[in-house]
C-alpha cells in the first residue's frame, strides 16, 4: 500500500497568511506540468511495485488546473504506478477557482474527495486573511459539490483570528454542521516567519493574533466536534466515523509515499527525499536531467530511470545533493523518533507493541520508561499497550515527542 502526492505550486494570488511553496502567477504552468510528467514517469520505482491506494493533489492550488491537465496527470499516474481498485483522488481547491461545471468534470475523471479551503464564512476574517473568495461564494461552492455527486468533502477552517470571536468562531462552527459534511481541517492561526501577515503585522497593519484567542477556540472546537459526533484523530483533523483522510493517515502509520513537484516530499520507508522549492529550476533541472537521460537511455529505451536525476551518496554519505532531489536515509533511532512525533499527533496513539515487533525491544523499553514521568505529570496517557494524547494534551504534542525521543 503507497500514496502518490503531486505539488500545484500555483495560486491566483498569495494569501497573507500562507507558509507553503506557490507563485501568484501560471506564467511557469506548461513548462512545469512538463517537468511534473517527467518527474512521474522517472521515479516509477520509487515505491517498488506497491499498490497505489491514494492521490493527493495539493498546492498552492490544485483547481488552476483544467480538467483535460487533470485528466493527463491521472492517465500518466495509472500508466506508471499500480494503482488499486477505487483509490482515495483528493484534489485542494479555492472556492474562487470552483464552478458547478468544472466541479461535474472533476467527478467524472474520478476524483471522488475535495479538500476546499473556505477558512471562515465570515467576510470580515476573509478580509482579514487576503482570500479571494466571500462567504456567499463559499457556500454556493459546498452547494455545487454537492450537485456535483461528491460525498467526501473537507473543508478548512481557520480559529484564533484577531476579525473573530467566541461568538463567531461558534456560529463558524455551526454552519459546518448544519452542512453534515463529513471532515474538516481546523487550523490555529499561526505567523509563517516570510508572510505577508507577519510583516502587515510587524508594521503595525493589521492587529496582532493572541494565543488565548486560539486556545479559546481550540477548546471550543473539541467540545463541539464532540457532542455533534466527529472523532478528533489528529491535532487538526476530525471526522465523522470512518470518514478520515485515508491518505494523510499514511503520513501518520508510516506508509510509503512519492511525491512530486516543487518543495514535495517522499518517504520509502527507509529514506526521505525533497525536491527543491523553487518552480523555475525545477523545470530546468528535470528538462536537463530527461535530456541527459535519453542521451544515456539503451536504443527502443523509452522511459529515463531514476538515477540519472540524483547523485549516489559516496562511502558514509547520509545527505546528497542531485541536481533536484535531496535524500536522507534514515537511522534506527530516527525511525523511531519519526513513530513517536506522527504518531502522537493522531488519536492512535504511539502502539508499543507495534514498536517492540517492528523496531525491537530496545526502542519500546526506552519509550515506555521516558513516558513514565509524563503520565505522573498528567501530559500523556497511557491505556494498555497504547501511549495517546486527549485533546487538551494534544495542544502540547510537540513538547512531549521531544522528551520521548531517542536520547542514547
Amino acid at each position: 500500500m503507497a500514496g502518490l502526492y503531486i505539488h500545484i505550486p500555483f495560486c491566483n494570488s498569495k494569501c497573507a497568511y500562507c507558509g507553503f511553496y506557490s507563485l501568484p502567477s501560471l506564467k511557469l504552468k506548461e513548462r512545469f506540468l512538463e517537468a511534473l510528467k517527467t518527474e512521474i514517469v522517472a521515479r516509477k520505482g520509487y515505491l517498488h511495485g506497491e499498490t497505489v491506494n491514494t492521490v493527493y493533489f495539493g498546492g498552492g492550488t490544485p483547481s488552476l488546473l483544467s480538467i483535460k491537465e487533470i485528466s493527463e496527470l491521472l492517465h500518466l499516474i495509472n500508466e506508471t504506478f499500480p494503482v488499486g481498485i477505487g483509490p482515495e483522488i483528493t484534489l485542494e481547491a479555492n472556492p474562487d477557482t470552483l464552478s458547478l461545471e468544472y466541479l461535474k468534470g472533476l467527478r467524472q475523471l474520478g476524483v471522488n474527495r475535495l479538500s476546499i479551503g473556505i477558512q471562515s464564512f465570515f467576510d470580515n476574517d476573509l478580509k482579514y486573511l487576503s482570500r479571494r473568495h466571500d462567504s456567499n461564494h463559499a457556500k454556493q461552492c459546498l452547494d455545487w459539490a454537492k450537485q456535483a455527486g461528491f460525498s467526501n468533502i473537507s473543508i478548512d477552517l481557520i480559529y484564533g483570528l484577531p476579525t473573530s470571536d467566541a461568538e463567531q468562531w461558534n456560529r463558524n462552527l455551526d454552519l459546518f454542521f448544519e452542512l453534515g459534511l463529513p471532515h474538516l481541517s481546523a487550523y490555529a492561526l499561526t505567523l509563517e516567519p516570510n508572510s505577508i501577515l507577519t510583516k502587515q503585522i510587524e508594521l503595525g497593519k493589521v492587529p496582532p493574533i493572541k494565543e488565548e484567542d486560539a486556545l479559546r477556540d481550540y477548546e471550543i472546537l473539541c467540545r463541539r466536534a464532540a457532542e455533534n459526533g466527529y472523532l478528533h484523530y489528529e491535532i487538526s483533523n476530525f471526522c465523522q466515523r470512518g470518514m478520515h483522510s485515508k491518505h494523510n493517515a499514511s503520513y501518520w502509520f508510516g506508509t510509503p509515499y512519492a511525491g512530486f513537484g516543487p518543495s514535495a516530499h517522499s518517504f520509502d520507508g527507509a529514506s526521505r527525499q525533497w525536491n527543491e522549492s523553487n518552480v523555475a529550476h525545477y523545470c530546468e533541472a528535470f528538462s536537463a536531467a530527461s535530456r541527459h537521460c535519453e542521451e544515456r537511455s539503451n536504443p527502443g529505451q523509452k522511459l529515463p530511470s531514476l538515477d540519472c536525476f540524483v547523485v549516489p551518496p559516496r562511502n558514509d554519505e547520509k545527505r546528497v545533493q542531485g541536481p533536484i532531489v535531496e535524500i536522507e536515509q534514515l537511522t534506527p533511532e530516527q525511525l523511531y523518533d519519526e513513530y513517536v512525533m506522527l504518531r502522537l499527533r493522531t488519536h492512535w496513539g504511539i502502539d508499543l507493541k507495534y514498536m517492540k515487533r517492528e523496531m525491537g525491544e530496545r526502542f519500546s523499553t526506552y519509550c515506555e520508561k521516558q513516558a513514565q514521568p509524563l503520565i505522573a505529570q498528567g501530559r500523556l496517557s497511557q491505556t494498555r499497550e497504547f501511549l495517546y494524547l486527549t485533546d487538551a494534551q494534544m495542544l502540547f504534542a510537540d513538547g512531549v515527542a521531544e522528551e520521548l525521543f531517542w536520547d542514547n
